[in-house]
């Protein structure tokens, strides 16, 4: 394969079986108008045959399989892939997203010096087509940063990019050591790794155009369940030591606030537990807004009986 485009990025693609879907998200690939891009897939001991799954794209894609002992998440086969890759921009793909033909022409134009993350928004394809599920059909994930400080948007909002919708300078992400391995951080280790180069000034540059699809299929590892709820407060947890100073009272409230919403979103018994790191010196609306979500919990309840 020929361009004239320079190869600078390289896309990492982490996957466990899931062999039909990596062909759709290869697929995505040879059909993007500018080629100048490699491909790593790390196959994260797959019992599938993911090296004859994807045999017919050698020739068609810079191409490289690489293969590990499961590891049990996608941080590993990432970090290893990124290892790997000795391009400048790192963009990351699940094994069942997919990108539309435009995206890498469209991601060139914002790949300066003075931007170390450049993330887009993806477009939620669900499965069961289900518009009132969360996420919805249709709907957007990932959004622009409602503060300057990536940080305070971070603490307050929750993650804004979409794992499959972001690229980073791979000497960025390496300062880091990767995404998290760890098991107790599977599936949240990029909102993870996000905060932590977020802390660490990295400058973030928002493109407003959904540019791919992500797909929420019956074994999505990342649907929303009380597993994920203990992920995501072990993340909480470990972030209130990681932040500096001087996010900390902030982010224990809002961090509060969030998890106390989940808590109930759940059904979980403990929610009000959460809502008591909750403070009203730091976050009056939201504080209000906690004690009329117990209030009609507990109205909920009662009528129930």
């Amino acid at each position: 394969m020929t361009t004239s485009t320079p190869l600078d990025l390289t896309v990492v693609i982490p996957t466990y079986n899931r062999s039909h879907e990596l062909v759709r998200a290869l697929d995505s690939l040879v059909a993007q108008t500018d080629t100048g891009f490699e491909v790593i897939v790390c196959d994260d001991g797959s019992t599938e045959d993911i090296a004859s799954a994807i045999q017919g794209f050698h020739g068609r894609l810079r191409l490289r399989l690489m293969r590990i002992d499961n590891s049990g998440g996608p941080a590993r086969p990432r970090n290893v892939a990124t290892q790997a890759a000795t391009t400048r921009w790192i963009s990351y793909l699940d094994s069942d997203d997919w990108w539309y033909p435009s995206r890498m022409a469209r991601l060139r134009g914002e790949l300066n010096d003075d931007r170390d993350i450049v993330y887009h928004p993806l477009r939620v394809e669900r499965a069961d087509h289900d518009s009132a599920a969360k996420p919805a059909h249709g709907a957007e994930i990932g959004e622009a940063l409602r503060d300057q400080d990536p940080v305070w948007h971070m603490i307050r909002f929750g993650n804004p990019l979409a794992t499959s919708g972001t690229t980073v300078k791979r000497e960025l992400i390496m300062t880091i050591g990767g995404f998290d391995e760890s098991r107790e951080l599977a599936s949240v280790e990029d909102f993870d790794a996000w905060l932590r180069l977020a802390a660490q000034g990295a400058r973030l540059q928002f493109i407003p155009e959904a540019l791919g699809a992500y797909w929420v299929g019956s074994d999505q590892i990342s649907t929303f369940n009380a597993r994920q709820f203990e992920r995501q407060r072990h993340l909480f947890h470990r972030q209130l030591a990681l932040l500096p100073a001087r996010y900390r009272a902030h982010a224990r409230s809002n961090f509060g606030y969030l998890l106390g919403s989940y808590a109930l979103d759940l059904g979980l018994p403990d929610a009000q537990s959460y809502f008591q790191d909750l403070r009203l010196t730091q976050e009056p609306l939201r504080w209000l807004k906690a004690q009329a979500k117990l209030w009609r919990a507990h109205r909920s309840r009662t009528e129930s009986r």
